[in-house]
């Protein structure tokens, strides 16, 4: 179980903060917003990467006191600096996580990359698009309870995306998957959602009925959820609105909000 109360990380001297007043998760859940929304920096919190206020907790751990929670990876890019190359970064990983070479080979054909072409290189050597992949794989390849996966279909072509939404159904008994990607949320119809807007979480609710529903602007009684917005308030409503499931991104969606 992840649990976050009352969270406040602050950024860039307090120019920009992430409220999370309650977040209880169990089993896996996918974490929505535009970009610059404050999704990223919640995960980096949740991994122990920059401090926080508030308590986060990974099964029953405090993540500001844990060592070793050898259950728990992530796909965040500062968490591959350990290693020169892919190639060290499967020999340092197996030994700190036990991740399995051979499963990191495996899922990679399954993306259709072949693992020769990456493991003389640096991380940030690769493409866009391999960088985002490779270390899905990565951390897949540990066999993970907890995932904390930030944009893993980012620059991912569309043959492949499907792959990785097979992966993030397969790997992982709970966690967190953000994106921006409203296309995708078919696939995970059975998740619950939450959404990051300006900083603050909001939700839960279902993907499903997200899907079926749109936004209006105003407080509307019996809606599934209110976000705010540029100092307006707007409600996710059944069968009315800017509809979720027309939009490719809320990248769009926040645009025609704060336009």
């Amino acid at each position: 179980m992840i649990e976050a109360n009352n969270i406040k990380i602050s950024v860039g001297n307090g120019a920009f903060t992430v409220n999370a007043t309650n977040m209880s998760i169990n089993g896996k859940v996918v974490l929505l917003g535009p970009n610059g929304s404050g999704k990223t920096t919640l995960l980096r919190a949740m991994s122990g990467l920059i401090p926080y206020e508030g308590s986060i907790r990974i099964n029953g751990v405090d993540v500001n006191e844990a060592k070793g929670l050898l259950e728990v990876s992530s796909n965040l890019p500062e968490i591959y600096h350990i290693a020169y190359n892919v190639g060290g970064l499967l020999e340092v990983l197996s030994d700190l996580k036990g991740l399995n070479p051979s499963s990191f080979y495996e899922i990679m054909r399954r993306l259709s990359i072949n693992p020769r072409d990456v493991l003389r290189k640096p991380i940030y050597a690769l493409s866009a698009g391999q960088s985002v992949l490779t270390r899905l794989a990565l951390t897949l390849a540990s066999n993970p309870r907890v995932m904390l996966i930030d944009e893993p279909f980012e620059n991912v072509d569309p043959a492949r995306r499907s792959i990785v939404v097979s992966l993030l159904l397969e790997y992982g008994d709970e966690g967190i998957i953000t994106t921006h990607e409203l296309d995708v949320l078919k696939a995970f119809k059975g998740f619950n959602a939450y959404l990051m807007i300006e900083g603050r979480l909001h939700g839960p609710l279902r993907v499903s009925d997200l899907l079926e529903s749109g936004i209006v602007e105003g407080k509307v009684k019996d809606a599934l959820l209110t976000v705010d917005a540029s100092g307006k308030t707007y409600s996710i409503v059944k069968g009315n609105g800017i509809k979720f499931g027309e939009l490719g991104s809320l990248n769009r969606l926040y645009g025609v909000l704060t336009g």
